[in-house]
């Protein structure tokens, strides 16, 4: 996970990804699934369906989806891949102004 995105999921997490509910090992996961969901769908309404699919449809979908999900874990990643959708506009952003810059 880059800074700017711990930085981000530090503000969903009201200042800092924590110890709080289940630890930092399981908040730190379930943001890392998140950002991994949310680059492969790219989509709200996408991200929806999925979560529906069966195990097997979604890990096509999601290469590299972690195969150690609870249902709590699973819930949560797909939370959160909805809430950083807008990250991936903001650093798309950021890199067509980089390469204008260089």
């Amino acid at each position: 996970m880059t800074t700017e995105q711990r930085e981000f999921f530090d503000s969903v997490f009201g200042g800092k990804v924590s110890e709080e509910g289940f630890g930092l090992q399981y908040n730190l996961f379930c943001c890392e699934q998140g950002i991994l969901i949310s680059e492969s769908l790219r989509s709200k309404d996408v991200i929806i369906k999925w979560h529906k699919l069966g195990w097997e449809e979604q890990v096509k979908l999601v290469p590299g989806l972690d195969d150690g999900h609870s249902g709590n874990t699973f819930e949560m990643s797909c939370r959160l891949a909805i809430q950083y959708l807008p990250m991936l506009k903001s650093i798309k952003r950021d890199e067509i102004i980089n390469k204008i810059l260089e």
